[in-house]
């Protein structure tokens, strides 16, 4: 398999799977394997990784290990899977109504203002009805972050440079965030596994920091840091693209230092 057909390998992933627990081989209540073992198993990105972790959850196969990022297999999860079909497209065009309506409705008055009551009374459903497409508001807020990252995906990469590469992605969080500012609020880069475009911009600064020269058990903590940074500005009182700036290219001079190093 590729990391590069989005989507579409993760369902890949997802049915192999899938198989796995109808046939035993991933038994209720095991661990499953973690993202670097999907990565490495199937030759995919990270957010194919959490993409098919999350597509699982949805699913109702995996459940999420309360104090760590491991997931177990579901008591019911052989006969989900044994029963599964194919979702029909409506149910996907109501969730992406209700994301959508969510954004509209952040975007106009905040995170406060996209209740599930409003959510519901915007795209045209009774409030009760939309939890057959969302659990509940955390849900949402997720799937309406990941709505805005997947329109804001990371940018062309000016080959062999990584702090060009890594000023673009930061660059694109900020507009993101300065159009947007309720994200900021929401995600988070140290638990992207619900949010596979959010996975996709840390995948994308992996390898651009890959070319840093630092040790490769370094990169993860300063994906985070560089990640915190644009969120952190973003989420100042009274946000400055002059200070957003300054702080940017001082973190990027101390990566340089480790680049020398």
């Amino acid at each position: 398999m590729d990391g590069g057909g989005g989507v579409q390998f993760a369902a890949e992933v997802v049915a192999e799977l899938r198989r796995r627990i109808i046939a035993g081989e991933l038994r209720p209540g095991q661990f499953m394997p973690t993202a670097k073992d999907v990565m490495a198993e199937f030759d995919v990105s990270m957010a194919i990784a959490y993409s098919t972790f999350k597509i699982m959850r949805l699913e109702g196969l995996l459940t999420k290990v309360s104090g760590s990022w491991g997931f177990r297999v579901t008591e019911d999860a052989v006969a989900i899977a044994t029963g599964w079909e194919p979702p029909a497209p409506q149910g996907e065009l109501t969730r992406s109504r209700l994301v959508r309506a969510g954004i509209e409705l952040a975007d106009a008055g905040g995170r406060e203002a996209a209740s599930l009551r409003l959510v519901a009374q915007r795209a045209g459903y009774v409030t009760n009805t939309i939890y057959k497409w969302v659990r509940d508001k955390a849900d949402l807020e997720l799937l309406m972050a990941d709505g805005i990252f997947a329109e804001h995906p990371p940018p062309a990469s000016p080959a062999g440079n990584w702090r060009a590469e890594l000023e673009l992605l930061c660059r694109t969080q900020w507009r993101m965030y300065r159009g947007h500012p309720w994200v900021a609020e929401i995600v988070s880069f140290k638990r992207p596994e619900l949010c596979p475009h959010v996975a996709a911009h840390t995948d994308w600064a992996m390898r651009a920091l890959a070319g840093l020269g630092a040790e490769p058990s370094a990169l993860p903590d300063l994906v985070t840091a560089a990640a915190s940074l644009v969120r952190g500005s973003a989420m100042e009182a009274e946000p400055e693209d002059e200070l957003f700036e300054f702080g940017l290219q001082r973190l990027l001079d101390g990566f340089s230092t480790l680049a020398a190093s």
